[in-house]
């Protein structure tokens, strides 16, 4: 069995970028399972020499900021926070020229960045409100009555084009950083929430009150986000061996062409109603008020309702963790993240094999 290091212990990476989120942990055990990337040398720190897609605008808040020039500014209990943009540290506007990064560790420090303001208070369609704005929009898709909603798959297409460009340009560090991006995407999509809005049953039985119904798929989600969240800084094992194992089979599959990825949200569509039904079944009203009295606080972005929230909604989800309540929940979900972990494997191993051939080539040819 794989056992990965436990992403707390590995003093490789500065505590400054604590605490961790899933999207973090998920790259993190996946690239400790890809020697070729592992093994690949520093890389320099760069600002992005690509000029703005103005058809693929970022959000009127966002700033690149660079984890590689840091102040330690604070300790955040990692079991307690829940937002995003809320680290242990203060990083730079500016790009420190002067450093050097792994790229293993620009595809962990950075693979939190469209959860922040990149995708967020975006105008990007009408029907962006049934995925709680253009974050949602751009990190989900799923189909209602025949009507597509969301454009996940666009957006994974976009970061994985940037990267590859500026890799062509020979900036290497912002090709990481896009592919960082890039697998944000490819996981969410292997998240049943993001590819089906909720079981057909339930859509029928509740279609006349469109409001209870929104909040209510919206509370069951984020609270099965917030459990896999705090799995993972549980130190729950059987989570990250299953990233590195499914990393590891997508490596050598190198299957990751555009029909594994209709397999791959297909398979993850059809986990979403045991996962629904065990929320509502297990925590009930209580659960789903916790969100409802939350309200929205005129922020269209559904996202930054989450720490508002999630210290009372992790408080009813983990009352009874000790026990054996969560076990189904747990093969589901480690299914899941096998799936995502093959999906990552194939990828980046991709990239990095190429990355390899290049140094290797450009190594030559200065002989």
């Amino acid at each position: 069995m794989i056992r990965p290091v436990f992403l707390h212990d590995d003093r490789r990476l500065p505590l400054a970028w604590a605490p961790w989120f899933s999207h973090e942990y998920i790259n993190y055990y996946a690239v400790q399972a890809l020697p070729v990337l592992m093994a690949l040398p520093p890389v320099p720190v760069r600002q992005d020499s690509g000029p703005d897609d103005e058809a693929w605008p970022p959000g009127p808040n966002h700033v690149d900021l660079y984890r590689e020039r840091y102040t330690d500014a604070r300790r955040l209990d990692p079991l307690r926070s829940f937002d995003y943009a809320a680290k242990n540290g203060d990083f730079s506007r500016e790009a420190p020229l002067h450093a050097i990064i792994e790229p293993w560790k620009v595809l962990v420090g950075y693979s939190t960045e469209p959860d922040l303001n990149l995708d967020c208070d975006l105008v990007l369609d009408k029907r962006q409100k049934l995925t709680g704005g253009s974050h949602g929009w751009r990190h989900m898709e799923f189909r209602v009555f025949g009507m597509k909603i969301g454009i996940v798959r666009e957006s994974l297409r976009h970061h994985r084009d940037r990267a590859r460009k500026a890799f062509n340009d020979g900036n290497d560090y912002w090709g990481w950083r896009y592919l960082s991006r890039c697998t944000h995407y490819l996981a969410d999509m292997g998240n049943p929430f993001h590819v089906k809005a909720l079981p057909a049953m339930y859509l029928l039985r509740h279609i006349a009150s469109a409001r209870d119904l929104f909040t209510t798929v919206s509370a069951v989600h984020k609270s099965y986000e917030l459990y896999v969240e705090r799995r993972f800084r549980e130190g729950f094992a059987p989570f990250g061996n299953a990233l590195a194992r499914g990393a590891a089979e997508g490596m050598r599959s190198g299957t990751g062409d555009e029909r594994a990825l209709a397999g791959y949200t297909g398979r993850a569509a059809k986990r979403l109603d045991p996962i629904f039904n065990f929320f509502l079944n297990s925590y009930g009203s209580g659960l789903v008020d916790v969100f409802r009295h939350g309200g929205s606080a005129g922020r269209e972005d559904a996202s930054f309702l989450v720490s508002r929230c999630a210290v009372e909604a992790s408080r009813i989800i983990f009352s009874g963790s000790g026990s054996s309540a969560l076990a189904d929940l747990d093969g589901i979900t480690a299914d899941i993240l096998r799936d995502v972990g093959a999906m990552l494997g194939a990828l980046l191993s991709g990239f990095s094999g190429e990355r390899a051939v290049a140094r290797e080539g450009a190594f030559r040819r200065s002989l």
